[in-house]
């Protein structure tokens, strides 16, 4: 059974000096350029580069780690915000060894609310949902996990634990709760549906028969997998190698993590505490949990036959992002869903970006309740 946590998971013996002595990192010398920036804010105010943040970004970004982040108050504010919770489910198909999982759990006051599952996906945690589970919650059981590898679930201990075997997991994960019925809340598959549709939309195109949303979509799509698609290549190939690079920086692996939320998120900013935090909780649990999961997930792209699950799909534009080439790359054509699942719910925004909890929490929480309460 679920076991309440009073604090994170992470004892103080792990946490390395390293991380409180890190204001001189050591950076390569031919780097992207520097580049101006606000000094009396503590936002990563810097233009990005294709190549990745400018030298003083991650330098800058060192010293406050080494200086000034404090990570028992951070700390604090998590356990403050979230009911901790920890629980090990049976293995099943490929994975016969059990799974732990750590979670959030707050159940509505309204004992009729519909069970939610908040599924993140790479590079996040359960603290995607953070600014947004306060307001979930008012209406909804809402549960939200550490995918295995991420945050503070475990990793797996050996190969199998594939899409399918989660997928089981985490259903029983629910059933424990007592939810025999729930809806589920997913972020990052657009890239699963791209890859599904590939051979139908492209086929389409060379006959001249995509629309001008679906052109403008293609053209955002070839733009992000030639130019800013290059660490998924490297995590589903060679994760290993990653892997063994970020487990001795953790300022690399938050450096990297800022550059790709910085870059996708519709122009919002994250604050130097929230650049460390994200990049702490990922370096902590050892990042190759995490990156394996591009290789794990290209087992999952669906081949199976439509979903008559009623599914509700909303799209976050980039309109306000770094990149003019990424500005329509999230919004997701209705037509390329329609094949895969029985989509009762289409909404198009032109601003949120990719972590649209995040940067437009309001917005994407009327979008979930308007969808369930409408069931």
């Amino acid at each position: 059974m679920p076991y309440p946590q009073s604090q994170l998971p992470l004892p103080q013996d792990q946490l390395p000096p390293t991380i409180r002595h890190q204001g001189q990192p050591r950076l390569p010398r031919l780097y992207p350029p520097q580049s101006p920036r606000l000094s009396s804010s503590q936002q990563l105010l810097f233009r990005l580069d294709p190549e990745g943040p400018p030298k003083d970004a991650v330098k800058d970004l060192a010293e406050y780690w080494g200086s000034k982040y404090n990570w028992r108050e951070v700390e604090k504010s998590i356990n403050k915000d979230y009911k901790h919770y920890a629980t090990t489910v049976p293995g099943n198909g490929n994975y016969s060894a059990p799974i732990p999982i750590h979670f959030v759990h707050e159940r509505s006051k309204n004992s009729k609310a519909t069970p939610l599952l908040l599924l993140h996906g790479w590079s996040s945690t359960h603290l995607e949902w953070r600014k947004v589970f306060p307001k979930l919650s008012k209406n909804f059981h809402a549960v939200a996990i550490d995918l295995p590898g991420y945050g503070f679930s475990p990793a797996p201990i050996k190969p199998g634990l594939g899409a399918k075997e989660q997928a089981i997991a985490f259903d029983a994960l629910m059933q424990q709760l007592g939810y025999k019925k729930y809806g589920v809340v997913s972020t990052d598959l657009g890239w699963i549906y791209g890859s599904a549709m590939t051979e139908y939309i492209l086929a389409r195109a060379e006959q001249c028969k995509t629309t001008q949303e679906e052109n403008e979509y293609l053209a955002g799509l070839n733009e992000f997998s030639t130019k800013h698609f290059a660490y998924a290549s490297v995590q589903s190939q060679k994760p290993g190698l990653l892997a063994g690079i970020l487990s001795d920086s953790p300022v690399g692996t938050a450096a990297g993590l800022w550059d790709l939320k910085e870059g996708s998120s519709d122009g919002v900013e994250p604050t130097q505490e929230e650049a460390v935090t994200d990049g702490f909780v990922t370096w902590i649990q050892d990042t190759y949990g995490s990156i394996r999961s591009y290789s794990i997930g290209e087992a999952a792209i669906p081949t199976t036959k439509k979903s008559n699950v009623p599914t509700a799909v909303t799209t976050w534009g980039n309109e306000k992002g770094r990149f003019p080439g990424l500005r329509k790359v999230p919004l997701t054509p209705k037509s390329w869903l329609e094949p895969l699942v029985s989509l009762v719910y289409y909404k198009k925004h032109t601003g949120g970006g990719h972590y649209s909890a995040w940067t437009k929490p309001d917005d994407w929480t009327a979008d979930v309740k308007e969808f369930f309460f409408s069931l």
